[in-house]
């Protein structure tokens, strides 16, 4: 697992895709080991569809500002945050893709672009709202960030048990997605 002293990661896409719940799991399995930690959710709240955007840092150092102009890494669900957050992943950084939706890409040398067809797998499990349980399963994965058990323990007190088991099940598709697929 990767120890970072700073963690920081902006997830986007539409309302309904669990966007803003990747961010808080993210978030809530942080706030167990690091001293500061900050989601900063952005979407229209009335309109589902609409565009969502979250982002997390996390740091044993006081964080200034919840916002991110760019980051070392980056979850877009759909081509609207696709083609706005390849603008702003930092050199050298990651950019997680759902290529079930997302399907023209940029090719870039300036940072690693993961394809990873969650609404596919999620779907193939006859779960399609579980899409982003499998990106944070991959994302956890390849980032080496936190611990599952950090994670799983965060998921588990946001839901019932019945859905813990779901998600936990899509969590652990998305990480074998990751390694089967050579992602990490």
């Amino acid at each position: 697992m990767s120890e970072e002293k700073r963690h920081e990661l902006i997830v986007g896409g539409t309302g309904g895709q669990g966007v803003i719940t990747i961010a808080y799991a993210i978030a809530a399995a942080a706030s167990e080991k690091y001293k500061y930690v900050t989601r900063f959710p952005i979407y229209m709240a009335t309109q589902r569809g609409g565009p969502a955007l979250a982002t997390v840092i996390f740091s044993d150092e006081e964080i200034p500002a919840p916002i991110l102009s760019s980051s070392d890494n980056a979850i877009a669900m759909e081509s609207g945050a696709y083609n706005r957050l390849k603008k702003e992943v930092n050199p050298g950084g990651r950019l997680l893709v759902n290529s079930s939706i997302v399907t023209k890409l940029t090719e870039t040398d300036e940072y690693k672009t993961l394809r990873i067809p969650v609404t596919d797998l999620a779907q193939e499990m006859g779960k399609p709202q579980m899409a982003n349980m499998i990106m944070l399963g991959a994302y956890r994965e390849i980032s080496g960030v936190l611990t599952e058990e950090l994670v799983f323990k965060a998921m588990e007190k946001d839901s019932g048990e019945d859905r813990f088991a779901v998600a936990k099940e899509a969590f652990e598709k998305g990480k074998a997605y990751a390694v089967n697929n050579g992602m990490v």
